[in-house]
């Protein structure tokens, strides 16, 4: 199957956050299966962007070339990083710094850093607003972006660490907790908050919705297990063991029935069937590996912390290039820049 086709097959199948980001870049999809240059022309080339949490760095890849294309210099130890719908701009937690940096990844250069956070560790947008768990003083930030100012602050319970956003918010959180929380997102401001229990050994680490369903995926704090979960009925729809310490998951909205898992002991990245969980693909040599991205349907990336470096697979053959990043590499977004 061409890329074209493939394309158009995950538009028929996938979600609605596949949709916003897929209509955005429809015209470097297509291009992509003819090289770097191409792409270019088709209006954008895949960038990477690599928070370098000890050199204090955001590191732009090209995904056409595997080169390093610039070094963006952050508050003190960035962590995660999220891209916004239309690719534009980024943002980047630094907890050792309480700071949230907007990026414009056109430019490259800081538009706003939000400080005063307690220890804000994971971000993650959906349509005009931003979410933050602050693990320090158990609150979900709520940022408009469009106005770049802090609208919410919503108590979600002790140490928060993950967050993902679709029709609601989920959020996990440190153990012994043995449970997610969920914050009903259609009053942004003054949102409503749940409890959901998950049955992953520790509780729930690392979480990925797929937007316009019900479902989520977690990765257990000390089970190498992954499970997909249904939020609207408040139950699992499987669970299972796939590797040693499977930490960091990301559902993959372009292809639409996969969702991704990383091995940061093995070094391996694991691609399952987001119905069943069933092992699809296993790709290895990425020593420390930790939180997955994706260049449209043409590049899974991931972090690779103790090899210092970014692996980039091209899907088409499943060749790795591992790219030199330093400074302990850890989260990762795709941005398309002219």
């Amino acid at each position: 199957m061409d890329l074209e086709a493939r394309f158009r097959r995950s538009l028929g199948t996938g979600s609605a956050r596949g949709w916003c980001r897929a209509l955005i870049i429809t015209p470097l999809l297509l291009a992509l299966s003819a090289g770097a240059a191409p792409a270019r022309e088709a209006g954008g080339t895949p960038v990477a962007f690599v928070a370098a949490e000890k050199a204090s760095e955001l590191v732009a890849v090209d995904l056409t070339t595997g080169r390093v294309v610039g070094r963006i210099r952050m508050p003190s130890g960035p962590r995660n990083v999220a891209a916004t719908g239309d690719l534009r701009f980024l943002l980047v937690t630094s907890p050792r710094a309480g700071t949230v940096t907007v990026i414009d990844s056109f430019t490259q250069r800081i538009v706003k850093t939000f400080r005063g956070f307690g220890h804000p560790n994971d971000v993650a947008v959906e349509a005009d607003y931003a979410y933050v768990t602050d693990s320090r003083r158990g609150q979900l930030i709520v940022i408009e972006l469009a106005r770049r100012r802090i609208v919410a602050r919503v108590g979600v319970g002790r140490q928060p660490v993950s967050v993902a956003v679709g029709d609601v918010a989920l959020v996990t959180h440190r153990p012994p907790n043995p449970y997610l929380t969920v914050v009903d997102l259609r009053r942004p401001r003054t949102p409503r908050v749940s409890r959901l229990a998950v049955p992953a050994e520790g509780g729930a680490r690392d979480i990925s919705e797929q937007a316009d369903s019900a479902n989520a995926y977690v990765t257990g704090w000390s089970s190498g297990g992954v499970g997909g979960i249904d939020w609207g009925n408040r139950r699992v729809l499987w669970w299972r063991k796939v590797g040693v310490a499977v930490r960091d998951v990301a559902f993959d909205y372009f292809h639409g029935r996969r969702v991704w898992v990383s091995d940061v002991h093995a070094g391996e990245v694991i691609a399952l069937s987001s119905n069943e969980g069933r092992v699809l693909r296993r790709l290895r040599g990425c020593s420390g590996a930790g939180p997955i991205a994706f260049g449209g349907q043409a590049w899974v990336a991931a972090s690779c912390r103790n090899g210092q470096g970014l692996a980039v697979w091209d899907t088409r053959r499943w060749r790795r290039t591992l790219v030199p990043i330093g400074g302990n590499p850890y989260g990762v977004a795709v941005a398309v820049v002219p």
